[in-house]
């Protein structure tokens, strides 16, 4: 049983891989995602360390299949451009900035992710998996005698 569930998954696997190249559905294995917490001012101090206009933002790698984030890992506090294609680490002078000016403190705060990209995509792979699963139990056949009925 183990091994044709292990056996499943393997194929699955192998053939979300192949069809992804073909018909280009997106697979994250992992990829970098930044999104925006918080747009700070253009007369912050912030703005002038970074040289650039910059906005508070939480970079995490995200592992996902069809726009479905499966997990999430490595999550951070960055300032980021605003376009996000460019990130900069939030470094011990630009943390107090933000503690003080901005009431934001990058020590104590929590992940800003929704609940679909944290638990959304694990509760539908969850339950697509334990319906392969599911299909895969042989069903109980009663090993009667069948009476032939006249119509």
């Amino acid at each position: 049983m183990t091994k044709k569930v292990l056996l499943t998954a393997l194929i699955a696997f192998c053939t979300i891989t192949i069809v992804s190249a073909k018909a280009k559905i997106p697979v994250c294995i992992p990829c970098e995602t930044i999104q925006t917490i918080q747009e700070l001012p253009t007369d912050s101090e912030i703005q002038k360390l970074a040289g650039q206009k910059v906005n508070l933002s939480y970079l995490n790698n995200e592992y996902g299949i069809l726009w479905m984030s499966i997990w999430n890992t490595k999550g951070r506090y960055v300032l980021s451009d605003i376009s996000n294609n460019t990130y900069f680490e939030i470094d011990a002078q630009a943390a107090k900035i933000l503690k003080e000016k901005h009431n934001f403190d990058v020590e104590t705060a929590q992940s800003p992710l929704s609940f679909w990209k944290k638990a959304g995509g694990k509760l539908v792979f969850s339950i697509i998996v334990a319906l392969l699963i599911w299909g895969s139990i042989p069903s109980k056949k009663k090993d009667g005698e069948v009476k032939p009925v006249n119509i």
